[in-house]
């Protein structure tokens, strides 16, 4: 278990925004976290805080983002992957993605499964009769992973920012563990834990996980391998984050609580809200997605949430919360 961090101190802060990241007030406990984040790594202290925690193997350092691979003919299913997205990226048609694969309806797709993208010229053809561009890849930039040895694998933190451009859906990343000579040891892909990432927005969490853990790394890369336009109509963020309490439980366990209301005009449902810890560095350090109770929220109508995180180290200085939900669309969205 944890060494104590804090005394056992509730705070009880009034938080209020619609669709937006909720920091706390400055006048906490807690330092603020600082706003300009280091290009490269800061490989976290070993985790002393749970009995499980070891030392890392080795200092991961990030490397450069690698040249993209040639077009595969066999593409793997990751979470968060669409007929749309994958004729973006490797540049060819969604129709032609079907007639390969015999697929009727896109939603019987699942992780895991393999699929064929053709690489004949008309599968490749534009409307216009040309080439169908390669996808401009989407301007997110990855921070800083903060990595964790447990028990059940090895654990990487991260938040990714989209500096401009339209929202995106369906956002997954790559993170690339690699040996003192180049090669690749593990590679795990993540979707974001948030639905939809706004232009600006500090957020873009997700976490990843390697299993069984590597016996050791020297560096790691990380990219972004899938992003979509957002389909905003289907997006819920008029949600307001309220009366929002945080405590040192004890043990480094810190408990998050509080309200959620529905501001918009429309009700929301699959109602969820993130919750993330950051240390001195802005460094994601406790990470969860929550949802709310009761999941389905009417208009002017208020749900409540409540999480356990422990951080994989100390000490805690922010925290963000998001919430966001989904809409029911009508025919003509």
């Amino acid at each position: 278990m944890f060494s104590r961090l804090l005394s056992l101190i509730p705070l009880l802060i009034l938080l209020g925004g619609c669709g937006q990241v909720i920091t706390k007030p400055t006048p906490t406990p807690f330092s603020p976290a600082p706003t300009a984040t280091p290009d490269r790594f800061t490989p976290a202290p070993s985790p002393t805080v749970t009995p499980t925690a070891t030392p890392l193997p080795a200092t991961p350092n990030p490397s450069p983002t690698p040249t993209p691979e040639p077009t595969p003919i066999i593409h793997t299913l990751q979470a968060g992957d669409t007929l749309i997205g994958l004729a973006r990226r490797y540049g060819v048609t969604v129709q032609a993605i079907q007639e390969a694969n015999g697929i009727t309806d896109p939603r019987g797709l699942l992780a895991g499964q393999q699929i064929i993208i053709p690489l004949d010229p008309e599968a490749r053809l534009g409307a216009g009769g040309e080439p169908t561009p390669e996808p401009t890849p989407p301007p997110i930039r990855i921070g800083p992973l903060a990595f964790s040895a447990q028990a059940d694998g090895l654990w990487a933190f991260g938040q990714a920012l989209l500096s401009e451009g339209e929202p995106l859906e369906h956002v997954v990343v790559q993170v690339d563990l690699l040996d003192a000579d180049g090669a690749m040891v593990a590679s795990v892909q993540a979707p974001l834990l948030q639905d939809m990432l706004l232009p600006r927005e500090d957020a873009g969490f997700f976490v990843v996980r390697f299993t069984p853990r590597p016996p050791s790394f020297d560096r790691y890369q990380s990219r972004v391998v899938n992003a979509n336009p957002a389909h905003t109509a289907f997006h819920h963020r008029e949600l307001a984050v309220r009366h929002v309490l945080i405590q040192d439980a004890g043990e480094s366990v810190y408990l998050l609580s509080g309200e959620v209301t529905n501001v918009g005009k429309d009700p929301t449902y699959e109602t969820a809200v993130i919750v993330a810890l950051l240390d001195e560095q802005g460094q994601v350090t406790g990470l969860r997605k929550v949802a709310t109770t009761p999941p389905d929220i009417q208009p002017g109508e208020t749900a409540f949430f409540s999480v356990e995180l422990i951080p994989i180290h100390l000490p805690v200085a922010d925290y963000r919360l998001l919430a966001e939900g989904h809409r029911n669309l009508t025919p003509d969205e």
